[in-house]
């Protein structure tokens, strides 16, 4: 039995069909509903596994549908998924990815993350929007426990992302009486793992995907993340820093590189200018005889907690696909670890909570969920103990867990081959996943389907400034917008604009540089995207 096929026995919605990828329906398709919209809405209520339907007028006139997936296991959790019906459709469906460890219901109603001020949400615009749980509940994106459970975890890893899709058509069909026209995905971090998965599982299901910031290699992160942990807390926490010792570092990177790119103005865009400086900021930065003599310096210990975070994790074991590293973070290149523009960073403690805790390094409180509900399932377990790179029995688990969890399969002939289009985007400043493993994974499709080909369907852009949600600049983007002309008129996105969001700096733009480019300022307004060029040098 395929993967596709099996997925009925996970209490799929009945009546779903089978549009995309030319065979039979699995039942046969209901009668669509002609009745005005607000008695349209309530028959909904008798379709199978929906909880409720109701006619909203806000975003304009849509009926909003509540569902839930009933699971095969009676001690795993259903996944509950939102669907939203607008009465003026537009023949097109997006579906929404989540974050995290998931756990909270995407609704759909709300603006793409990155949709720039002022523009109407896909649901305004006369789309049928639709996201799920991701097969679990939890009151925090931090809560790994649900993990314990196989079947919540096997949804978590992706089959969640195919059958609410398949429940969100059999909606559409039973409202309409039609399949979507163009069916899109939107989705960052956890979402934008999401959005690769589903072109690499079920390519016939979509036209095309914009990911932000994606967790590609879910378990690359999060052995990175226990790394980052095991550098920070081992021997009785030398390596830890605090926050002020890392804004000064972060001020010293600013001060050699800020101006690298031409413009003095808080971002680092000549990244690999900067990169060349690493070892000599870290020169400067070290306290007399190496000791710990305060928060204007790093001792020898806490360098090699940076080095640490900024040196790829090599592992002598493949995980999903043959991949063998995630890349480092780039802390000495502007990566935001602390400061006014985020809220995360190492922690207060140099010893750390077990379970780990809202006072520890956020990088690290995911490690170690990870660690006790992913890998080990034992919730008291020491997370410190388990070494990413030799990680004795729990090697084959590790594995076994990345090929539920990762996205980082390069064949995607048949999305490729059916049309699709991906526009994928990384913040430079990214301290949660890092940006070179979106580079890493656009790196392995070039090598697969040599650079022309590849633009014929990815766009690339990498953002300076930009963090996970945080960074000196906020991007706003109509990604979506730019997706549609794609695939709809054949018109391929080069150079983006991006405007900020930051309220100190509102409405400041740059230009969105296709990868390896980046804005160099040139001449003129400093706020102004016109003012730059994307340069390649």
């Amino acid at each position: 039995m395929n993967e596709r096929n099996s997925l009925w026995g996970w209490g799929v919605v009945v009546g779903i069909v089978s549009c995309h990828d030319g065979g039979q329906a699995d039942f046969r398709p209901p009668t669509p509903l002609q009745a005005s919209p607000a008695s349209a809405c309530t028959e909904l209520r008798k379709q199978p596994n929906v909880d409720s339907a109701k006619l909203v007028s806000s975003s304009g006139e849509y009926c909003q549908v509540n569902g839930h997936i009933p699971p095969t296991d009676p001690k795993a959790p259903s996944i509950h998924f939102q669907v939203n019906l607008p009465s003026n459709w537009n023949h097109k469906a997006l579906q929404y990815g989540g974050g995290g460890f998931d756990g909270t219901l995407i609704t759909g109603v709300e603006q793409v993350d990155m949709g720039p001020t002022g523009t109407p949400t896909p649901l305004a615009r006369g789309y049928v929007t639709f996201g799920d749980d991701s097969g679990h509940q939890s009151k925090s994106i931090t809560d790994g426990s649900f993990a314990m459970n196989d079947e919540a975890l096997a949804n978590y890893g992706g089959l969640t992302l195919k059958k609410t899709h398949d429940a969100a058509a059999s909606l559409i069909h039973a409202r309409y009486g039609t399949p979507a026209a163009r069916t899109y995905f939107y989705g960052n971090s956890t979402g934008g793992r999401d959005g690769l998965t589903v072109v690499q599982r079920w390519p016939a299901d979509y036209d095309g995907i914009v990911v932000n910031r994606p967790a590609l290699s879910y378990t690359g992160v999060r052995l990175s993340n226990v790394r980052l942990g095991r550098a920070l807390y081992s021997n009785n926490g030398v390596g830890w820093l605090n926050k002020k010792k890392i804004v000064h570092l972060l001020n010293s990177v600013m001060a050699a590189c800020d101006t690298l790119d031409g413009a003095k103005d808080g971002i680092v865009a000549n990244m690999a200018a900067c990169r060349a400086k690493s070892d000599a900021i870290l020169q400067t930065e070290r306290c007399a005889n190496g000791g710990d003599t305060g928060n204007t310096c790093l001792s020898d210990a806490q360098i090699a907690t940076v080095q640490t975070v900024a040196s790829p994790l090599q592992l002598p074991y493949p995980l999903a696909n043959g991949v063998t590293r995630y890349a480092g973070y780039d802390i000495l290149a502007g990566a935001v670890f602390a400061g006014p523009h985020t809220t995360r960073d190492f922690g207060t403690s140099s010893k750390p909570a077990n379970p780990a805790d809202k006072d520890d390094a956020n990088q690290w409180v995911t490690g170690d969920q990870w660690v006790k509900y992913f890998i080990t399932r034992i919730p008291k377990f020491d997370s410190l103990t388990l070494d990413p790179s030799n990680p004795g029995a729990y090697q084959s688990r590790i594995q076994d867990v990345s090929a539920l969890c990762d996205a980082t399969n390069s064949d995607v002939s048949a999305f490729r081959n059916k049309g699709g289009k991906i526009i994928m985007t990384h913040g430079l400043a990214d301290e949660i996943i890092s940006a070179g493993s979106s580079i890493d994974y656009f790196d392995a499709l070039v090598q697969r389907f040599g650079r022309p080909t590849v633009d014929e369907f990815v766009r690339f852009y990498l953002m300076p400034g930009v963090g996970h949600g945080t960074g000196p600049f906020h991007p706003g983007i109509d990604s979506l917008a730019a997706l549609e002309q794609w695939v709809e008129s054949g018109t391929a996105p080069e150079t983006l604009v991006m405007s900020d969001l930051n309220e100190a700096t509102e409405g400041r733009t740059r230009p969105l540089c296709r990868y390896p480019a980046w804005p160099k300022y040139i001449s003129g307004n400093m706020q102004s995207a016109s003012s730059f060029q994307c340069v390649t040098e």
